[in-house]
């Protein structure tokens, strides 16, 4: 083998060892990537479930002030006509 064979061989398997971390790299990058998305998602979806769990509650609570606030109409309704059969003139 040629000085200029073996320079020649020396070089393909130096690039080849190169291509190979290379590829390394790559996965480490892709690896990564996989890693990150799936913590967004993750992030995401404990998001949307807090926001549908505030949504939920505030939906009670207007449950309830509104159940309240009809209580109270009544009461309100009731006290009303009582005033009105007691202030009413007398039917003759």
């Amino acid at each position: 083998m040629t000085e200029y064979e073996a320079a020649i061989l020396a070089f393909r398997t130096a690039s080849l060892a190169a291509q190979h971390a290379g590829l390394w790299v790559a996965g480490a990058h892709v690896a990564a990537a996989v890693v990150i998305g799936l913590g967004q998602i993750a992030v995401v979806a404990w998001g949307i479930r807090a926001m549908q769990r505030a949504g939920n509650q505030r939906a009670r609570e207007q449950d309830q002030r509104h159940a309240e606030t009809m209580q109270a109409f009544d009461v309100q309704r009731q006290a009303l006509e009582t005033l009105i059969a007691r202030t009413a003139p007398a039917a003759d």
